[in-house]
């Protein structure tokens, strides 16, 4: 969780120039190590722990989990997909989510609002459409098809 934590924090703030200035975490054992706590206390990050059995108190965290699962389950249920490409379909459902408009961000998306540049939803297709896969010339034979037809499952 830790060395997890800290690879995100760099990651957050390179790419969006801010810093991270409270971290909200249940008390699990690895929230809240002396090492841990001790980085958040370096770094000038207050950090808020939410009392135990309770993740009520994290609600738009929470709120949002809840609604790309749902998001997720929804759409493995209406394409007939197994549930093992939940990881895919998760993902999907939180790309589709971070272009969609939300009230706490004004005239942009929250995808915009992160990386301040305007996106196009032009790249979209289809939730499980049908896509061809480009077959390298070294792996094709002399009369193969140069793509192959495969069920495209992404965003």
């Amino acid at each position: 969780m830790f060395e997890n934590f800290r690879q995100y924090k760099a990651l957050v703030e390179n790419q969006s120039g801010h810093y991270i200035k409270v971290l909200r975490t249940g008390r699990g054992g690895k929230c809240i190590s002396n090492d841990f706590l001790r980085f958040c206390k370096e770094h000038g990050i207050y950090k808020q722990l939410t009392k135990i059995y309770t993740p009520q108190k994290n609600g738009v965290a929470e709120k949002k989990n809840r609604t790309i699962m749902e998001m997720a389950r929804s759409m493995l249920k209406v394409k007939n997909l197994p549930n093992y490409y939940w990881v895919e379909v998760v993902v999907c459902a939180a790309y589709i989510i971070n272009r969609c408009p939300i009230k706490s961000v004004k005239n942009m998306v929250p995808e915009e609002a992160w990386s301040r540049r305007n996106h196009s939803v032009t790249r979209m297709r289809g939730f499980r459409c049908v896509a061809y896969a480009h077959v390298l010339d070294e792996f094709r034979k002399k009369l193969d098809s140069k793509g192959e037809k495969c069920i495209f499952v992404g965003y």
